[in-house]
């Protein structure tokens, strides 16, 4: 998440905007700034699993089990994207971008993957397993995050406060966001935006119609879909988890996992099939998996990382959960909760 630098803005919302109030995104003044990961400390232990070296300042991931690839964001003087066989966990190909990216999300089962590049305000849209760059699309200022429904993308541009709707690699609208747009996620055939710095999610139609939204606690950062409408938000400052439930265009919180005042949750991923929520404590180098059962936690369990373990992607076929260790340049594969 970048360092906060625009001032108070207040921005007109889509036409036809509903639910929680007028169709505005009011920022209040003087606002904090906003929410970051820990500086991550030398690790205590050695990580758990397999870790193999990767591109340096690795971030975000995404495994494709349909193609049977991980992807992960390298950044620094060569920004792009390293490309792994997820079966082997070797390097396949390293696809050279103009710019560097922060998130990584999968279009679809089998791709495209979609890679907002912070550094160069262009959604890259790559396809799998072979990297092939299908679109270079610009959009607003800094793009943090990109979902998709169906053949709808959603980017999150964090320091516009906007965010643009993208249809076969053409921009179709761009649509006022809450102040600035971190995590994006695809929930219910409808987007999920978190406003890092207005502490909000709020909620699109894929044609970027604002349909509700709801405060988003003490800091929030990331976000992730589950089944059945719900989805996850990482609240980095409140160290804790944020379970939310959508259902026919509104949102409702449904509860709060406590990680720990001082954790600052960070990456989180979702296991649909078996109900694991997984979620990277940046303060203490570690990994929490979360059996959920709504806001209730029936299992816990938890992992050593590497250093800043900034963001998480599950890969079911593998049973295995796949961790970016910023600092120490690696992916650290660790075996699900009762996997062999």
């Amino acid at each position: 998440m970048a360092v906060a630098v625009a001032a108070a803005l207040v921005v007109a919302a889509t036409a036809g905007a509903c639910g929680t109030g007028p169709g505005r995104f009011h920022s209040p003044a003087p606002l904090p700034g906003a929410p970051e990961p820990a500086a991550s400390p030398p690790p205590t232990a050695p990580p758990a699993g397999r870790t193999v070296a990767v591109g340096t300042q690795p971030e975000g991931v995404a495994v494709s089990a349909a193609t049977s690839t991980v992807a992960v964001a390298v950044r620094g003087a060569h920004p792009g994207v390293d490309l792994l066989d997820a079966r082997t966990a070797t390097l396949e190909k390293f696809v050279a971008l103009g710019g560097e990216a922060r998130h990584l999300q999968l279009g679809g089962p089998a791709g495209p993957l979609l890679v907002p590049a912070e550094s160069d305000d262009r959604l890259y849209e790559l396809a799998l397993p072979s990297g092939a760059v299908e679109a270079a699309v610009p959009v607003g200022r800094q793009p943090h995050d990109a979902a998709a429904v169906g053949s709808t993308v959603m980017v999150g541009d964090e320091l516009a406060d906007t965010a643009h709707v993208v249809v076969a690699g053409r921009v179709t609208r761009v649509v006022p966001a809450p102040l600035q747009p971190g995590g994006v996620a695809a929930v219910d055939h409808e987007f999920v935006v978190v406003g890092v710095r207005a502490r909000t999610v709020a909620v699109y139609r894929p044609d970027g119609t604002l349909v509700d939204r709801l405060a988003a606690g003490a800091g929030p950062t990331h976000v992730v879909a589950g089944p059945d409408g719900y989805f996850y938000v990482a609240d980095t400052l409140g160290g804790a988890l944020l379970v939310y439930r959508l259902a026919g265009g509104a949102v409702r919180a449904v509860g709060t996992v406590d990680l720990g005042g001082t954790s600052r949750p960070y990456g989180v991923a979702v296991d649909a099939t078996t109900g694991w929520v997984f979620v990277t404590l940046t303060s203490t180098d570690q990994l929490v998996g979360l059996h959920l059962d709504g806001a209730a936690v029936t299992a816990r369990a938890v992992w050593a990382t590497g250093r800043q373990p900034n963001s998480v992607a599950v890969d079911p076929p593998a049973r295995s959960v796949v961790v970016t260790d910023t600092g120490d340049d690696r992916l650290q594969f660790i075996p699900f909760p009762g996997a062999s």
